[in-house]
């Protein structure tokens, strides 16, 4: 199947992708939130040994992001739904994350006075920085004594380079950097190269940190993708040399690089399987998942370290998987519905209109 044919939404089940992401993030948060024996580790971790299981996911999703995005930007060529589209999917759930946690779960869990938790400039600072990308992780007297001691919502780190992308995205759009397949190509490799160049050589809008670095190179992957998809065909033999390739050549400096080769064309393939496609949900509930993991397993842990890491694990992602379908019915839905009817009225409003004259005026 060409990638062009497989992104029709009739054609791939991506969604199941984003949901098993987030859950994934669920799974490997709870080794740095819960006590634990040494023999309990990430699977993915002792697998990989360059990656644990919450930083895959979190590549999963950038790739998956850059893939989507990318061709909803090319077929709509508009930057005015591009930033209206991506502003109603990404604040208003967050906003409601931000401000739940803020007045409702951090007065339950603080060890401080309500009054003097809600006196405390450091609440409204944690609503306010979230929202404006000035990533804030803890409340007042909220988690001091878990494990992983203060942090409120440590996966909110992930979102202002979400945004950056999209940012950047939109920028070599309207440079027009899209029009030329071998520009689109070549600022790819100079991302994709990034992360090995010396420190002086290093893009600097680019993320440098050992856990981000590989989301610039991730969700440039999608797009190049999206941008070349009509000569590009995913099928089990392309998914399947990649592997054979990756396993032949595992001590090299670009194993991740192969790995991710492998593992992104195989979510495409299996995405666009029938019976993927039958398992597709109406409601895309990853966003809300990935939102109200860290608080949710915090809670957890607060009041049931006893019982171990699986527990915090499975709980969580049950319970957020019903928090997640929650957010999308009242929250996302709703939002991205208006944000698509408040772009075709400002499209309205900025197209000339034409002048007519009848007959008469004639």
């Amino acid at each position: 199947m060409k990638l062009s044919t497989l992104l029709s939404r009739d054609n791939n089940n991506l969604d199941i992708f984003r949901v098993i992401a987030a859950c994934m993030v669920i799974y490997g948060h709870a080794y740095a939130l819960v006590p634990h024996s040494s023999a309990d580790t990430d699977f993915i971790a002792r697998l990989l040994k360059f990656d644990y299981s919450g930083s895959l996911a979190v590549n999963v999703f950038f790739f998956l992001s850059g893939l989507v995005v990318t061709n909803s930007l090319l077929s709509k060529r508009s930057p005015i739904d591009f930033i209206i589209a991506r502003a109603f999917r990404i604040w208003p759930a967050l906003i409601f994350t931000v401000v739940v946690t803020a007045t409702i779960i951090g007065p339950i869990v603080t060890t401080l006075p309500i009054d003097q938790y809600f006196q405390d400039p450091a609440t409204l600072k944690y609503v306010t920085n979230n929202i404006t990308m000035s990533i804030t992780h803890s409340l007042p007297g909220v988690f001091e004594s878990n494990f992983f001691k203060s942090a409120v919502n440590g996966s909110l780190w992930t979102i202002p380079y979400e945004i950056a992308a999209y940012t950047t995205l939109l920028a070599f759009f309207m440079l027009g950097a899209s029009k030329s397949k071998w520009i689109a190509i070549s600022i790819f490799l100079i991302i994709a190269a990034t992360p090995f160049l010396p420190e002086y050589l290093k893009l600097s809008f680019l993320p440098s940190s050992k856990l981000a670095v590989m989301l610039a190179p991730c969700f440039a992957a999608g797009a190049i993708l999206a941008l070349l998809k009509d000569h590009i065909h995913i099928n089990l033999h392309v998914a399947s040399g990649l592997w054979i390739l990756y396993f032949l050549i595992n001590n090299s400096s670009i194993v991740p690089y192969l790995f991710y080769s492998a593992l992104f064309v195989s979510i495409l393939y299996l995405s666009s399987l029938t019976l993927i496609i039958k398992l597709k949900m109406k409601s895309d509930i990853s966003y809300g998942i990935y939102l109200w993991g860290f608080p949710v397993q915090q809670l957890l842990a607060a009041y049931f370290s006893a019982q171990g890491i699986i527990f915090n694990q499975i709980s969580a992602m049950i319970i957020c998987c019903i928090l997640g379908y929650a957010s999308w019915m009242l929250i996302e839905k709703n939002c991205s519905k208006y944000g698509s009817t408040l772009a075709k009225k400002l499209h309205r409003l900025s197209t000339p209109k034409t002048a007519t004259c009848t007959t008469q005026e004639l």
